[in-house]
């Protein structure tokens, strides 16, 4: 990537190439993106465009996007944005990239609330550990009645889904809070009952951690990912203050980890609820729905 003068498609062709050598997955998508993104430009156009002969201000900043993928920086992180369930995200280093298994997560959980509480005036969902607030977000936009609370222990989150619930247009039925969930005082921050609670809680074990990709590891908050020893801890007390926080017949959708489906359905049911789990794309148990059964 050293010449001077670049056409469009040669340019493109080199860097998908070059992420290639240096085994970055899907390096033709990466390299569109990145070139898309520093030509301000979209996919389509790249083609369209093919021809064109760019600017060395163009190559230099493609450049440098390149350097910073082969560093193994997360694409959306590099990107800064993300589109998730048609919700348009920003995403600064250190917080969580939205993955597509949250995706089926959101899908499920409006699904869910629609057919529970479709007729509503309005339907009161938290959002724990929200992130970016893709979660609460998606929901907010995808159910006009929702209210959504967001909370994070992370200013950065919180500061993040603030100007995302914002440039989605659901800033005002979203209230983002800070606070801990693990903090024996943490409902008397909150509002219950809630109709919905949705959460991808840190759930990979101290022992994963070590063996993670590269863009995982060096670049998402290990505090947003670490759930303890066993990956259980984030569950653990979510199953105790789910009683609380639902209504009757209300459900939380909680992201899972792989492998742990029957240690949170246990945790779950022991605290009275109903739990069943989905899988996701791939065959994996990657969704569990608790409802809080009527007394």
């Amino acid at each position: 990537m050293n010449k001077e003068s670049w056409k469009l498609i040669d340019l493109l062709t080199t860097a998908s190439d070059f992420l290639a050598e240096k085994e970055i997955e899907y390096p033709r998508r990466n390299a569109e993106a990145l070139l898309g993104k520093a030509l301000a430009m979209p996919r389509i156009e790249l083609y369209l465009q093919h021809d064109r002969p760019l600017r060395q201000h163009e190559i230099n900043r493609f450049r440098e996007m390149v350097k910073r993928r082969i560093n193994r920086e997360p694409l959306q992180q590099i990107l800064g944005e993300v589109e998730f369930l048609g919700c348009h995200l920003l995403t600064p280093r250190g917080l969580l990239v939205p993955r597509p298994e949250t995706e089926l997560l959101a899908v499920q959980a409006v699904k869910l609330s629609q057919e529970r509480f479709g007729d509503e005036e309005t339907i009161r969902i938290l959002d724990l550990g929200c992130g970016t607030g893709c979660l609460g977000i998606a929901l907010a936009s995808a159910l006009p009645t929702a209210s959504v609370d967001a909370v994070d222990i992370d200013p950065l989150a919180i500061e993040t889904t603030e100007k995302n619930a914002k440039l989605n247009g659901v800033d005002a039925r979203l209230n983002p809070i800070q606070s801990d969930m693990l903090e024996e005082n943490f409902i008397e921050r909150l509002s219950p009952p809630y109709n919905v609670v949705v959460s991808n809680p840190p759930y990979v074990r101290v022992s994963e951690f070590d063996s993670l990709a590269p863009e995982i590891r060096h670049f998402e908050n290990p505090e947003a990912l670490i759930g303890g020893e066993n990956g259980l801890k984030f569950y653990r007390r979510i199953a105790r203050i789910l009683p609380t926080l639902l209504i009757d017949n209300g459900f939380a959708a909680l992201e899972l980890g792989s492998g742990q489906a029957e240690a949170v359905s246990t945790l779950m049911v022991e605290q009275g609820m109903k739990a069943s789990v989905e899988q996701d794309l791939n065959g994996v148990e990657r969704m569990l729905i608790a409802l809080r059964q009527s007394e």
